[in-house]
């Protein structure tokens, strides 16, 4: 249920955007999406659309999320990685002394609009 409350603070951002930039239509919106975050797209999308159903200017805006690699330093070997799946350990040295450096859950890359 926690997609429901980050599509809300979602939706305050492209108010905000929306209207410093004085858009008329947004029709498209790009994420990145951390592989640890615990974030369902499906579930974003459905209350995005439910949220904006009597908001002309986010009505109808298609949502794409892209899936982005775990960022990690090693603190052993000082190595800066970025992993594919996460496995709790340095593929360089196999130091399991690894610290996490994604931070964002979710961001917004992209906004297309009229």
């Amino acid at each position: 249920m926690h997609e429901y409350s980050i599509t809300s603070s979602i939706l305050e951002i492209l108010q905000k955007v929306a209207s410093e930039k004085s858009l008329k239509k947004v029709k498209k919106v790009n994420f990145e999406l951390n592989k640890l975050a615990s974030i369902e797209p499906e579930s974003i999308r459905f209350y995005f659309n439910f949220l904006t159903k009597d908001n002309e200017i986010l009505k109808g805006a298609k949502l794409y999320f892209k899936k982005i690699s775990i960022k990690v330093r090693c603190n052993d070997c000082s190595k800066i990685l970025n992993l594919k799946s996460f496995e709790v350990k340095c593929p360089d040295c196999q130091s399991r002394n690894v610290d996490v450096l994604s931070a964002d859950d979710i961001k917004i890359i992209s906004i297309l609009a009229d």
